[in-house]
């Protein structure tokens, strides 16, 4: 059995908080340099790294395929636990959508829209399983480029297109790739990316890489965040960052430890968005909340994973 990473785990629980900060836009009312700085742009390696920590693990059970399986299913049932919540709140409060817009959101975002990521996870591991299998990872990538190139730069680099006879197709491509943009844009790409390193134990033990692009993303950033950009969920800087990130994190394995954090990383990315309609009734301010939301949520996570055990 592979030893167990625990800085990676730690990471999945860090960057968990971050997708918090995110949806709270953490900084906006405070300081708009650190909400640029961090928010939208470092936070922003947090989706990119947990697609490329799970093809890193999945790839370890493509062999194995009842362990593949199992693996699977374990996120679909939390799913589909997610959904029936998510359902009975909306129920509650009178905001079911229509039956066809239901079930299109089900199967592709979830109910609230927040979990396209999990969706496409699963989604991708079937589709790609057997490409994997049979040595077609470099193939993925490639292919994973090209839709990340069509299917979610539009939205950061927007502005590029203003006033210009590009911008009405710029807006009809990003209406078309509403979904699977915000899935398989990304999932594709840092899945396959998570199982070559898997399958070709590519080690990077020096931190400069990772510290040269983080740098190249901080300015990507600001730049772009200087034109409000349509969405910030898909820098070009956000790729070697995620990678060098990891695979810094896989040379130093014990750096850092916290018990339960890889599944509580889990649960935090699934209850959070209740607790921030809860956290928005207690102050306006984006760091009260943004404290409220992770507390609670890690509280709460830390109570789900204890009673599962």
């Amino acid at each position: 059995m592979a030893r167990r990473n625990h800085i990676i785990d730690v990471l999945k629980f860090i960057f968990s908080l971050c997708i918090i900060g995110v949806h709270v836009h953490l900084f906006e009312d405070v300081n708009i340099r650190a909400y640029k700085l961090l928010t939208q742009s470092l936070f922003r390696i947090g989706v990119p790294f947990y697609f490329i920590v799970s093809g890193w693990y999945y790839a370890g059970k493509l062999n194995q395929k009842e362990k593949a399986h199992a693996w699977l299913m374990r996120l679909v049932k939390i799913y589909i636990g997610f959904e029936i919540l998510d359902i009975i709140l909306n129920i509650m409060i009178a905001r079911i959508p229509p039956l066809s817009l239901l079930l299109l959101r089900i199967c592709t975002t979830g109910v609230n829209q927040i979990y396209w990521y999990l969706i496409s996870l699963i989604l991708t591991c079937v589709l790609c399983s057997s490409f994997w299998r049979r040595g077609y990872t470099k193939a993925l990538i490639f292919a994973g480029m090209i839709l990340y190139l069509l299917t979610m730069t539009y939205d950061a680099y927007s502005f590029l297109f203003q006033n210009t006879v590009f911008e009405t197709l710029g807006r009809l491509h990003t209406f078309i790739w509403r979904w699977p943009q915000a899935g398989f844009g990304e999932s594709v790409l840092f899945l396959s990316i998570g199982v070559y390193l898997r399958q070709n134990k590519i080690e990077q033990k020096s931190p400069l890489p990772f510290l040269i692009s983080v740098f190249a993303l901080v300015v990507e950033g600001f730049l772009c965040q200087r034109y409000q950009p349509a969405d910030t969920n898909c820098y070009f800087s956000l790729i070697p960052a995620s990678i060098f990130l990891f695979l810094l994190a896989r040379a130093y394995p014990d750096a850092l430890r916290l018990k339960y954090a890889d599944e509580m990383s889990l649960y935090v990315y699934m209850i959070h968005i209740y607790l921030t309609y809860i956290s928005v009734m207690f102050s306006s301010s984006t760091v009260i909340r943004f404290l409220i939301t992770s507390a609670l949520a890690s509280l709460i996570s830390f109570l789900i994973v204890r009673f599962r055990k």
